[in-house]
């Protein structure tokens, strides 16, 4: 069993500098390190003003937070690979991996605001209808991995030609001549990057993804799925086609719920009424945000219809037990997010919870760390210990 944070630089108010939420960024993260917790899990969004999360570049804030613990790990929950060019993010995270003496997992993702895909790559808008946004997906993960471990590397696809044809070496005198990087008339026909990973090949890697396409995809490559949004028979769905693809892509049957991970909205506070009160407008103000980037659907269960669902006029309370009674917050006192989790545990076989404490709305940095210490002292290692009960296999 795993349990992680999902962080976000939140600031809903705009009272705080930038240099304040990292401040506290910092001080969640030690605080999770000393604590326990296995992973901090960090976004990238680009052209935050309203406080969701100023995290435009998570490779260079973990550099920053590894060299302040000792042992959780860090996720990328998700680079948006579509908007790097893939030699400077495999370098980037390839140093990142160096930096933090190995304690990286990477997921990548496509990117899910408009207004950050089309003002940084426009070709890999995926609202039109088009298959380019996947295509680059797929494009720029294959030369990325390749870039981790060919000495040799070459690309040639449909948006990349790898080394530039006709491009010269310029080789420096008394270093080694590199092997198979030229041809006969000196031309470059392949190179090789450094440093690679300090992991051997790379970090583990994931998809974040809530699409039975996207977990099937994530299995046929052997990596794991990270989800937030699906609930109930939904969630059981989409781990039974990683299962089934993962067993028909590799020759092993894994147990459900291994190499898959669940993201929610968690916070704990003394008793019930205390955590809701502090919660509830800024859950109502997440819903409503999610609605309408990524329509109510993502909410729904198998089986439920969103017509006749008018969310617009939904009360706070209305949008909070809308979304609690279908498990998607954990939120309450710290016996009633253990029984919570423990449940969801056992009927989903979840082996990785991702949890994100802070969110926007939250405004108190001082109640974010007392949910966390609540959540580390009183649920975390009776959660841990349903974890052991479940079948084991593969796990990231």
């Amino acid at each position: 069993m795993k349990i992680d944070l999902l962080y976000a630089l939140t600031n809903r108010t705009g009272e705080m500098s930038w240099n304040e939420v990292l401040q506290a960024t910092r001080h969640h993260a030690q605080l999770a390190d000393d604590l326990g917790f296995d992973r901090i899990w960090l976004g990238e969004h680009h052209f935050d003003t309203d406080g969701t999360d100023a995290s435009p570049n998570p490779i260079m804030l973990a550099a920053d937070l590894a060299a302040r613990t000792k042992n959780i790990r860090f996720g990328m929950a998700a680079v948006s690979i579509t908007l790097w060019h893939p030699i400077r993010v495999a370098e980037d995270l390839a140093m990142l991996d160096h930096f933090s003496d190995g304690r990286l997992d990477i997921a990548f993702g496509r990117g899910i605001l408009p207004i950050e895909v089309m003002n940084l790559n426009p070709e890999a808008d995926r609202w039109s209808g088009a298959d380019s946004s996947i295509e680059i997906f797929d494009e720029k993960y294959d030369i990325v991995q390749k870039l981790w471990t060919e000495d040799a590397f070459s690309y040639d696809g449909k948006r990349y030609t790898l080394p530039t044809p006709g491009t010269k070496y310029i080789h420096a005198p008394g270093a080694p001549e590199p092997e198979g990087w030229l041809d006969e008339e000196g031309n470059l026909v392949a190179f090789s990057m450094y440093p690679k990973c300090f992991q051997d090949p790379y970090p583990p890697l994931f998809a974040v993804t809530e699409s039975e396409r996207g977990f099937r995809d994530a299995a046929r490559k052997g990596i794991g799925a990270i989800t937030w949004y699906p609930t109930g028979k939904v969630l059981d769905g989409l781990n039974l086609a990683y299962q089934e693809d993962y067993e028909a892509a590799h020759g092993v049957k894994l147990p459900l719920g291994v190499n898959t991970s669940v993201l929610r909205l968690a916070f704990l506070a003394d008793t019930d009424e205390e955590a809701r009160r502090v919660s509830t407008s800024a859950i109502a103000d997440f819903f409503r945000f999610i609605c309408a980037v990524r329509h109510i659907s993502v909410w729904l269960d198998e089986g439920e219809s969103p017509e006749g669902i008018e969310w617009e006029g939904f009360s706070d309370e209305e949008a909070f037990e809308f979304l609690y009674e279908r498990n998607h917050l954990l939120i309450g006192s710290p016996e009633t997010v253990k029984n919570k989790m423990l449940e969801m545990t056992d009927t989903h076989q979840i082996q990785n919870w991702l949890l994100q404490f802070g969110f926007p709305g939250i405004e108190s940095n001082e109640a974010v760390s007392n949910a966390i210490r609540l959540f580390a002292e009183h649920v975390m290692p009776e959660v841990r210990a349903a974890g052991e009960k479940l079948p084991k296999s593969k796990i990231h």
